[in-house]
């Protein structure tokens, strides 16, 4: 049984302890730092104002696979167009930087809800934009975690637009290995994994979008920077300002 004088200690110790862990985690500035140095560093994404990525989609609880791109132009032009194929259909959203709109197979494209537009539009800027914490509205590293079999940095942070998400980025590289939305519709999780060099810049090559009926597997072959199409942002039919 302890004495008082040992439950006093063991007390000390424990806080002292955890004092000490707290004061090991690094600051968001200093996370976000070292992922900027990984992802190829801030000058080199500041000169970026359009992007290209094209590669495949594997719905894997559904067995189905189609094509994937993405495209990105300054400064928060977007176009996603996943193509399942003739019997299904594609999977479609963009923006022209104003309105933010998704369509469905089968169906017409549709605006989106002004909060989800919101947050959509707030991470389609281009340039070095997402290698900045200021970005957020609340922000705080809170603790170190496995995440995908790293370990890494779990980050808290509020979206201006209102979300809120857990960010995680890899202690020994300082790599971000993957993200939770938090919605109540559930959690959306994704996972970035495979990190290659594209025009001196990193960029995850395998995606893993998580939710409750699976995953949904996004593998990225290319990556490039020239000049997007401007009629890949161009509002379609139906959907105006």
């Amino acid at each position: 049984m302890f004495s008082a004088r040992q439950a006093a200690l063991a007390l000390a110790f424990a806080v002292t302890t955890s004092v000490s862990a707290h004061a090991q985690l690094p600051t968001v500035t200093q996370v976000y730092d070292k992922y900027a140095t990984a992802m190829g560093g801030r000058d080199a994404w500041a000169k970026v104002s359009d992007r290209a990525e094209v590669g495949t989609a594997d719905i894997t609880f559904a067995n189905i696979k189609g094509s994937y791109e993405r495209y990105y132009a300054a400064p928060n032009k977007f176009r996603l167009i996943i193509n399942l194929g003739p019997d299904i259909g594609k999977v479609e959203q963009g923006s022209d930087g104003v309105v933010a709109w998704a369509a469905s197979p089968g169906g017409d494209a549709a605006k989106l809800p002004s909060a989800d537009a919101a947050y959509v539009l707030e991470g389609s800027a281009t340039g070095a934009a997402f290698l900045d914490p200021t970005r957020y509205a609340k922000s705080s590293v809170v603790a170190v975690e496995d995440f995908d079999g790293v370990s890494c940095y779990k980050l808290l942070v509020t979206t201006k637009s209102g979300r809120d998400r857990v960010e995680y980025f890899e202690v020994a590289t300082g790599l971000r290995r993957g993200q939770i939305l938090k919605i109540p519709a559930g959690d959306q999780k994704a996972i970035f994994r495979d990190y290659k060099t594209f025009d001196g810049k990193q960029s995850p090559t395998t995606i893993v979008q998580n939710n409750a009926q699976g995953d949904i597997v996004i593998t990225v072959n290319t990556v490039t920077f020239t000049a997007n199409d401007p009629k890949l942002f161009a509002l379609p039919a139906g959907i105006s300002k």
